[in-house]
């Protein structure tokens, strides 16, 4: 049972945090949007401490997920959320190196994605909420943070950046949805030296669930999470969302998954994501709080 507690350190040293001086802007991405521009020399690094540190004092660990107990976060944590994101809004991320960048806008998704359940007084509809990538909920269309004066939603962040500026499908590995289908949420950080392989792995990582992708024999089952993205990460293309699925498998499943096998899909499961904490026994003669799994609709 993991001890919950108040980062206050890692706080108090952000008001001291900036980035490291880098030279300006030298080159600028093939997509076309407000954060295209880029610096490929520089060095600069996020502070991702104050992520970790969140997320590790909030979380379990159970099964390779990490499972937010979010009513302790809504209790005590949302200072901490808005002193963080307070911070990411004023990165100027046109000085960043791509993989910098990469990792600077998933940190910052999925960082807000908790932050705003965290704000919520009930889960209950999340379904509702999220909707879709093709028909997103109110949720998912709210503007959460202003960066280079640019509001800026987690649907924005998704459509608009990510996947207007990276040619990687291995993306949707890295979008936390706080649903029991989706990817897991990362307890470690994405970082800019890292972001590639990182994302490569959860990618692995996640193909390994049955009820995600499932191969036997000749037939091939795949989790409705990949068609949510499909136009995103492949335009739309199944080939291309097959072909990119069987680099993630095992070399003797590669061929039935790109082409040879017959696909099917199993349906997402959309329960929402969490841990519940309750109070001691009463005969413990204790005040603390323990975790207990919980679901939402």
């Amino acid at each position: 049972m993991p001890q919950v507690h108040k980062p206050y350190a890692i706080f108090a040293a952000l008001a001291l945090s900036t980035l490291a001086a880098s030279p300006a802007v030298t080159a600028a991405a093939q997509s076309e949007n407000a954060f295209s521009a880029y610096n490929e020399t520089s060095t600069a690094i996020v502070d991702t401490g104050p992520y970790q540190e969140i997320i590790s004092a909030l979380s379990v660990p159970e099964r390779g997920r990490t499972l937010v107990a979010y009513d302790v976060a809504r209790a005590q944590a949302l200072p901490f959320f808005q002193q963080y994101v307070n911070y990411l809004s004023g990165i100027d991320v046109e000085t960043l190196n791509r993989d910098e960048q990469l990792a600077f806008w998933l940190n910052t998704r999925n960082i807000l994605l908790v932050q705003g359940l965290a704000e919520e007084r009930r889960v209950s509809g999340f379904k509702r909420k999220r909707g879709t990538p093709d028909a997103p909920g109110a949720f998912w269309t709210e503007k959460r943070i202003t960066v280079s004066g640019v509001p800026l939603s987690l649907q924005d962040i998704e459509q608009d950046i990510l996947f207007a500026g990276w040619d990687d499908p291995n993306i949707i590995f890295g979008l936390y949805q706080a649903i029991e289908g989706g990817p897991a949420l990362p307890r470690q950080p994405f970082s800019g030296a890292n972001v590639k392989t990182q994302l490569a792995e959860a990618g692995r990582r996640f193909v390994t669930l049955p009820r995600n992708l499932r191969v036997r024999g000749n037939k091939v089952r795949i989790s409705t999470y990949f068609d949510w993205y499909a136009e995103l990460a492949y335009g739309g293309d199944e080939t291309s969302m097959r072909a990119h699925l069987a680099t993630l498998v095992q070399p003797d499943q590669s061929d039935v998954v790109s082409s040879d096998g017959t696909l099917s899909r199993r349906n997402l499961s959309t329960s929402f994501e969490q841990y519940r904490t309750r109070q001691a026994g009463s005969g413990s003669g204790s005040s603390g709080s323990s975790f207990a799994r919980g679901a939402g609709s």
